[in-house]
């Protein structure tokens, strides 16, 4: 895992951003969700990853490829995908943002 700061916003965190998303697309690759050809019309969209004393790294965030989204939860060392709508996922990530960055 890359190095992970004492601060609780890792947003900024551009190593820790490029490992989540390779772990995701390890596991779309492995689901056959998508072929090694798609990977450069992927895009990777966080809606936040966080330190959080006591708990560890936790992040949400999805891959997308033309119209179909996969949704990603990391928590407690253990990346997870997750069946979510954008609806949820922007209420999970403003409940985030406001209980830990405000």
């Amino acid at each position: 895992m890359a190095v992970i700061s004492n601060e609780v916003d890792q947003m900024l965190n551009k190593e820790l951003k490029e490992e989540l998303a390779d772990q995701a697309l390890t596991v779309l690759l492995n689901q056959k969700e998508i072929e090694m050809g798609d990977l450069e019309w992927i895009k990777c969209t966080f809606g936040y990853i966080l330190n959080l004393p006591g708990h560890g790294l936790e992040a949400l965030y999805k891959i997308i490829k033309d119209d179909k989204v996969w949704y990603f939860a990391f928590q407690q060392d253990t990346l997870r995908y997750i069946g979510i709508n954008e609806e949820q996922f922007q209420s999970v990530t403003e409940h985030m943002i406001e209980t830990h960055l405000k």
